[in-house]
């Protein structure tokens, strides 16, 4: 007697691939190698900016959130943020604190959009 099965019926099991952690820190993944991410500096967050001074002009055009940051580092005392040394973190903490950011988004993400502009149009400079 021949049974016959419906290929419908049968269920199909997806097997994960399998990872293994060879001694020489790689990880093998279906025998490939990937190696271990490696921090290798401090990153953007702890990098130190400098305000210059400078506001931008009625002709050059600008968006809120670049406005909302240099206005934040402008308008700040010398005891919310030092103007000569400041980290990202510093400057959009503050800019959150003031409400002169309001955002649905990270606001560190923000900053790290519009920190090369920034940067390249002189309103802050790296220490």
């Amino acid at each position: 007697m021949v049974q016959v099965v419906s290929v419908g019926s049968q269920k199909a099991t997806i097997k994960p691939p399998v990872k293994k952690v060879a001694s020489n820190g790689k990880t093998k993944v279906n025998g490939t190698s990937v190696p271990q991410p490696k921090t290798t500096g401090k990153g953007t967050v702890r990098t130190l900016y400098k305000y210059s001074g400078k506001m931008p002009g009625k002709g050059d055009p600008q968006t809120p959130q670049m406005l909302a940051l240099v206005d934040t580092v402008n308008e700040a005392t010398k005891t919310e943020l030092d103007r000569a040394s400041f980290t990202a973190q510093d400057c959009v903490a503050l800019a959150v604190k003031k409400g002169f950011l309001s955002t649905r988004q990270n606001p560190l993400r923000i900053f790290r959009f519009y920190q090369k502009r920034l940067v390249g149009e002189g309103y802050f400079s790296k220490v």
